[in-house]
Formats: structure tokens, sequence, C-alpha cells
């Protein structure tokens, strides 16, 4: 059984969503940094981008879609 929520109007509104771009190939810069090419399967953002591994991993917010998003 569901329980009942006691104050509703304390809960914070829920954010929308964010849409990834995911990165599709790694490398690195002659300086060393690490760089990730970065496609989103929605627009079709491709771009090399400087990031951490980890941001490699998880994705990064696609800066065409959210934009977008925001506007609307």
């Amino acid at each position: 059984m569901k329980r009942q929520d006691l104050f509703p109007e304390l809960k914070p509104p829920r954010a929308k969503p964010r849409v990834l771009a995911h990165a599709d190939d790694h490398g690195s810069f002659p300086d060393g940094r690490h760089c990730h090419r970065f496609i989103c399967k929605k627009c079709g953002f491709d771009e090399w981008l400087a990031g951490s591994i980890s941001e490699g991993r998880r994705g990064v917010p696609c800066p065409n879609c959210n934009l977008a998003e925001e506007k609307a």
C-alpha cells in the first residue's frame, strides 16, 4: 500500500531531464590532456572536447538540445 504524502507543498519541483552527449572515441591532446569525441543521438552534435575520464564515461550535457529546451 502506498503512503500518502503529508506535506506535498514542501517538495521542490523535479528538474527536467537533461539530454546527454556520450563519448564515442577517446584520445589525448599533444599536451597530454584527455579528449573525447562526444555525440548526441538526438540532434547529431559531434565534437571533440577536453575532459576527465569520468566525464567521458558519464557523458556531458548536449549544448544544442539543452539550450533549445530551456528556451521552449
